[in-house]
């Protein structure tokens, strides 16, 4: 039998768990890039990208074009980690890509399953921020409550 005080680490680190995936459940639409601290439109205002997180530690990445026929959608596990500085990074592993996928999608890498991402992220009740590394830059996605 544990000791009471591994037992009640696990229940907190549980709950932790389930806090994290509580803040982010729903679905987010990105809205706005920040690129070297600029908020900016959508360079692609028919662009309609919907991440949904689900309590269960799933999310559903899905992406269309108003106007074109097709889409793209992938399934991930997530984690969001917090290090010791407070910083949190969400950690994906895609798991499935939708077989109806347009054709377009097998070049996207984000939509390969055994794909895995690590990325700061940036939690509130009216955004997250999403930041992506390009080489020495970083571009950053805003996502706002969505619903559909």
């Amino acid at each position: 039998m544990r000791p009471l005080f591994l037992r009640i680490f696990f229940v907190f680190l549980g709950s932790l768990v389930g806090f994290q995936a509580m803040a982010l459940s729903g679905t987010w639409k990105f809205t706005e890039i920040i690129y070297k601290g600029q908020r900016q439109p959508l360079l692609n205002p028919d662009l309609n990208l919907q991440w949904t997180f689900f309590s269960n530690g799933t999310d559903r990445l899905y992406w269309d074009r108003k106007g074109i026929a097709g889409f793209c959608e992938r399934f991930a596990n997530y984690k969001v980690l917090t290090d010791e500085e407070g910083q949190q990074t969400l950690d994906e592993e895609v798991f499935a890509a939708n077989p109806k996928n347009m054709f377009e999608c097998a070049r996207d890498a984000d939509m390969q399953p055994g794909r895995k991402t690590s990325n700061l992220i940036d939690i509130s009740k009216k955004e997250i921020l999403v930041h992506f590394n390009l080489g020495d830059d970083e571009i950053v996605y805003v996502l706002t409550p969505f619903s559909p």
